[in-house]
């Protein structure tokens, strides 16, 4: 999966971090840690992207750290352990950090923001954390190969490795938005914001409507089940349409 990104040989590296090392450098509670010793097979990094490894100058604010970025991947035993697995590594590094998730033959990746703790600049509060779907990057749908060959950091643009990572997001969120379109599509700077907040309103109805459903699947009273079904198409009619939006942006 590494190699969809064309990273240069000299920022490529090939460290395992064991079990033993990860539970030392960070905080778990009781369910992350039974998944690390449980649903982990392997903590590895893959490539660390610097100054020095890529030419690309560093960017550093009151706000936001970008000395540096890595790119690093886990292999899971158990697929509905992703997101636990993904939040409690990215909580692990300070460091703006691409994880590759791998179960069997499929991949998703995982990032997220990461801002400085104004109280603590050691630590890092995460902000606006994706995860693509789970893919496999040997078959033969066109969209997911597509959206793998626009990975490929050769083609991109950028000055500093924090204008290289919001490209590189940009491109896997795209990923997230092309499911929802029913095709590829490419974002511009001026349009992926719009695209994020549509994809944040389809999370947010979803949610609502597993609500209702949950609560049409309790309720015993005829007048309030009719209602929460109206409330539950409203809803559906609202998801059509912002996929809808999705294609028009």
């Amino acid at each position: 999966m590494i190699d969809y990104f064309h990273i240069p040989p000299e920022a490529l590296i090939d460290v395992q971090i064991t079990k033993k090392q990860f539970g030392e450098k960070v905080v778990l509670s009781g369910l992350e840690k039974r998944a690390l010793r449980e649903d982990v097979q392997r903590v590895t990094m893959k490539a660390l992207l610097q100054t020095r490894t890529i030419g690309v100058a560093s960017y550093k604010d009151e706000e936001y750290d970008y000395t540096q970025i890595i790119f690093a991947e886990v292999s899971i035993r158990n697929q509905s352990k992703a997101a636990l697995i993904a939040s409690m590594i990215q909580k692990a590094f300070p460091a703006p950090l691409f994880l590759i998730v791998n179960y069997e033959d499929y991949y998703c990746v995982n990032w997220c923001v990461k801002r400085i703790n104004q109280l603590d600049n050691s630590k890092r509060v995460i902000e606006d954390e994706q995860t693509t779907r789970f893919f496999d990057i040997n078959g033969e749908e066109e969209l997911v190969n597509h959206c793998l060959q626009s990975l490929n950091l050769e083609k991109a643009s950028y000055s500093t490795l924090k204008d290289l990572y919001e490209y590189m997001a940009s491109k896997l969120l795209m990923l997230k938005v092309s499911d929802e379109a029913g095709n590829f599509i490419q974002a511009d700077t001026n349009t992926l914001v719009d695209y994020s907040a549509i994809l944040h309103l389809l999370q947010e109805n979803r949610k609502e409507q597993q609500s209702i459903i949950g609560e049409i699947k309790a309720e015993t009273q005829f007048n309030k089940t009719i209602k929460l079904n109206s409330n539950l198409r409203e809803l559906q009619d609202k998801e059509r349409n912002l996929q809808k939006r999705l294609i028009k942006e």
